[in-house]
């Protein structure tokens, strides 16, 4: 059984290492971090898409190909992304600082930066900060290091789950940042998850993709992908607990994709100016391609997320957008949907509701829309927020 552990956070495992002070990069608010793993038995990522991609994700990317992560730091602030051959040496640099601070290679350090995008960082600045943060490197505070990655975020993302494994107890925890610029390949985040599973190289990169996949990917605030996202897992052996068989592997995915999904939950909650979460159950689909897309069309519409805002019941909204793709296969005189409980249509055609319960359904800060195709086995979750007024304020604030 998994389970879901409250007001524990990364440095709750044996071996891991993270906080956050504040540099100078932002005014007042915490903008520096690091994790520290020394004992890292395997490291993994998964990274943006975006043709654009800061130099933090090349750098970091070449570094997973070659060597074991044994250490990350990262800034926001600053994207250092837009920022050409200066931008990438300052990342090459700030791998090379936190390395000789902590007597490792430059290249078993991971380098992240979140902010704007286009301002070179301010070098003088940051290299004292990381002498700083990093002159004692066995500080275990991971919900300082939750603060310091955030930027239009207002709360805390922290995430620990547990299991049994062959008797052993395993854990999964991550911290994550998310508020805007938050769609698939992959939804804008920085993301560090940890784990005291001593697993092999290969399949913890294999893990991490599929449950980004389930989760990160059917993430959305506004479409936007960023520059600079990336999700990072470290195991470490400090605990001993040696995963091996391929059901016991099974059970470890399952532990990293809740933990994933709690951590998506919670960067769409707080979507830029958001005051609900959505969540799109597609069941019944032909395929599994069609399901997610079906899932996402829904949660990514416009005119679905202004209607949840309005706490309007104008279910059309719903299955326009459920239909819009023409290459997805849909019946429609055989599709069901229900808001919450409320069943709005029965194979195609509007049945009689409750209006004062549906309407209590929208009133919630959380709404659940559940499409049933009925024309197979397949299914799909995606997660969004509704669209407000406060997005649009952050946005024309942020720089």
């Amino acid at each position: 059984m998994i389970k879901k552990i409250i007001n524990k956070t990364i440095t709750d495992i044996k071996g891991v290492y993270a906080t956050g002070i504040h540099c100078g990069l932002k005014f007042k608010k915490k903008d520096l971090a690091f994790i520290y793993v020394p004992e890292a038995a395997a490291s993994a990522g998964v990274f943006t898409r975006n043709k654009f991609c800061a130099s933090c994700v090349t750098f970091t990317k070449k570094v997973l190909k070659k060597n074991v992560l044994k250490a990350v730091i990262m800034n926001s602030g600053n994207a250092n992304a837009g920022t050409g051959e200066l931008g990438t040496k300052n990342t090459k640099h700030m791998a090379k600082i936190t390395a000789d601070m902590l007597g490792i290679n430059a290249s078993e350090v991971g380098v992240a930066s979140t902010g704007i995008i286009g301002k070179q960082l301010p070098m003088d600045v940051l290299e004292a900060g990381i002498k700083k943060v990093l002159a004692n490197p066995y500080v275990v505070d991971g919900s300082a290091a939750a603060e310091a990655i955030l930027t239009t975020d207002t709360c805390l993302k922290q995430a620990f789950f547990e299991t049994k494994i062959d008797g052993k107890r395993v854990v999964v925890a991550g911290i994550s940042k998310g508020s805007g610029m938050l769609a698939p390949n992959m939804a804008t985040t920085l993301t560090y998850l940890v784990t005291n599973a001593n697993l092999e190289q290969k399949f913890l990169q294999a893990a991490l993709a599929d449950a980004i996949n389930d989760t990160y990917n059917m993430t959305s605030v506004d479409t936007d992908t960023s520059t600079n996202d990336m999700a990072l897992l470290i195991s470490t052996k400090e605990d001993g607990v040696v995963i091996k068989t391929n059901k016991d592997k099974d059970v470890f995915l399952a532990l990293l994709t809740e933990a994933c999904t709690d951590l998506c939950k919670m960067i769409a909650t707080d979507g830029e100016g958001a005051t609900k979460l959505i969540e799109v159950n597609v069941v019944g689909a032909a395929n599994g391609t069609d399901a997610r897309k079906i899932a996402m069309n829904v949660v990514d519409s416009p005119l679905v997320k202004t209607a949840i805002h309005g706490e309007d019941p104008n279910w059309g909204r719903v299955i326009a957008a459920a239909g819009k793709s023409p290459e997805v296969k849909l019946n429609p005189d055989k599709f069901d949907l229900y808001f919450g409980d409320v069943q709005i249509l029965a194979k195609g055609m509007p049945v009689a509701y409750d209006d004062f319960a549906l309407k209590e359904q929208l009133k919630n800060n959380k709404v659940f829309i559940t499409l049933e195709l009925n024309l197979g086995s397949a299914t799909a979750k995606a997660w969004g927020c509704d669209l407000t007024k406060g997005y649009i304020d952050i946005n024309t604030k942020y720089n």
